[in-house]
């Protein structure tokens, strides 16, 4: 029995991950380090830097989180469940609009670039051209 192989769409799974770590080389004056995340999809990866400082010693990094009840260690984890919603949010807007996805769109899509600036005055042109 013959397979009919031109007619059947090959559907491929991608590979999603997010990796928050800290930047270590370059700790600051006060003894601080940058929290970074890296978004890879498909074996490419992007890296972005967040506002956040997290002290070395409170860093796991096998969870990639930061340990214990300090107040640094709340701001980071917070910091951490914000950035971990908006960049899957972002992830299944973009596949479901375009069909497919890559790293680079998701980080444009968390910093803001390449976006169209959303001004009232231009929300209410676009509804009233919807409108007619």
């Amino acid at each position: 029995m013959k397979r009919n192989t031109d007619n059947m769409e090959i559907k491929r799974r991608s590979t999603f991950a997010i990796l928050f770590y800290i930047n270590r080389t370059k700790v600051r004056k006060d003894g601080t380090c940058q929290l970074l995340c890296k978004i890879s999809i498909d074996a490419k990866w992007e890296q972005i830097g967040t506002k956040v400082s997290v002290n070395p010693a409170i860093w796991n990094p096998e969870k990639g989180r930061a340990d214990g009840r300090s107040e640094n260690a709340i701001t980071v984890n917070q910091a951490i469940d914000d950035l971990t919603k908006e960049i899957k949010e972002h992830y299944r807007r973009i596949k479901n609009s375009l069909g497919f996805i890559t790293a680079e769109q998701v980080k444009n899509a968390v910093m803001g670039v390449g976006q169209k600036p959303l001004t009232l005055l231009a929300l209410f042109r676009e509804h009233n051209e919807e409108f007619k």
